[in-house]
């Protein structure tokens, strides 16, 4: 079986995700801070007459904070027809066709990563790329229950 991926590059690392959960790719726009949000959650941009969440790869992997240069995109995700999420990520590469068969099984992450975070590992070269599970990677619904949160605790503050 084959699998188009969407390669891109993430504090100087190569990641991939099926194309398959990957509605767009944007250019990098300024986030609306969301109250005690966690560092990997930037904030909130406008999709399509909708807020959506906007998260740093970079942090979530514990890789460090994505410097915004010019070549930085945001890959819009959506697991099924859930909300969407934006990824932010230094600079996206190219899209890949590969079998079943080059996908290696992901290591062992540890307690850096959400078991299942890593679906797989491709090899390119000298280049290794690491397969993501958006599903595992993020909770979508705790992601969306805390700026929910946070907004509903801001509007009860907010001047009238």
């Amino acid at each position: 079986m084959l699998h188009d991926l969407l390669t891109f590059h993430c504090a100087n690392d190569c990641f991939a995700l099926p194309i398959d959960v990957v509605r767009e790719i944007r250019g990098w726009q300024k986030t609306r801070k969301v109250p005690d949000a966690p560092p990997h959650l930037l904030g909130l941009v406008m999709l399509r007459d909708n807020s959506m969440p906007v998260l740093d790869l970079g942090r979530r992997l514990g890789l460090g904070a994505t410097k915004v240069e010019a070549t930085t995109v945001v890959i819009v995700v959506q697991q099924g027809q859930g909300p969407a999420l934006g990824l932010v990520v230094d600079a996206v590469a190219d899209v890949l066709q590969v079998s079943e068969g080059d996908l290696k099984p992901a290591p062992q992450m540890g307690q850096c990563l959400a078991q299942g975070a890593v679906k797989g590992v491709l090899g390119r070269g000298d280049e290794m790329l690491l397969l993501l599970d958006v599903e595992h990677l993020f909770d979508f619904d705790e992601i969306f229950s805390l700026v929910d949160s946070a907004f509903s605790k801001e509007e009860s503050h907010s001047c009238p």
